[in-house]
């Protein structure tokens, strides 16, 4: 772990989102665990992204385009074939620094993680067991006050 703003835990409010329905249905906005991060691999201009905080996810997950602008040759890095919810899918792993804002401070943290073709149109990543939550001692989700829990070891 690099620098970082977390004492012993703090809490965090969900954010709200919109997914797209299935079929005609109107987009439906819930409130989901999100950090707002930015990736930093060579000294490209800054841009940040929202990643949900996924407990069902094996690995960090970003789009592969935003590894491009990161400065990242994505399709060069190590291929692993994954199948989770949205099926089959091949993800480029690579090591890069990923700066939280976590409370409105940063915190940086290096990670190993799988860059997707698939989110590239949604914009979105996953912050998972392997690379985040191994960080901490504890993350805690309420669905009921929508908030989560981060808590240092």
């Amino acid at each position: 772990m690099g620098g970082h703003c977390l004492l012993s835990y703090v809490t965090i409010p969900y954010k709200k989102i919109q997914i797209r329905a299935q079929g005609n249905a109107p987009p439906k906005i819930i409130h989901a665990p999100i950090l707002k991060i930015s990736l930093f691999y060579k000294n490209y201009e800054r841009f940040d992204f929202d990643c949900v905080v996924d407990s069902g996810a094996d690995f960090c997950v970003f789009p592969a385009n935003l590894g491009e602008l990161a400065g990242l040759d994505v399709f060069g890095g190590k291929d692993v074939a994954t199948y989770g919810i949205g099926g089959k899918e091949i993800l480029y792993f690579h090591d890069v620094k990923v700066e939280a804002i976590i409370k409105d401070e940063p915190w940086i943290f290096e990670c190993h993680a799988g860059f997707s073709t698939k989110l590239n149109t949604k914009g979105i990543g996953f912050l998972g067991r392997d690379g985040f939550f191994d960080l901490f001692q504890e993350i805690a989700f309420n669905q009921k006050t929508k908030m989560f829990r981060l808590k240092e070891f």
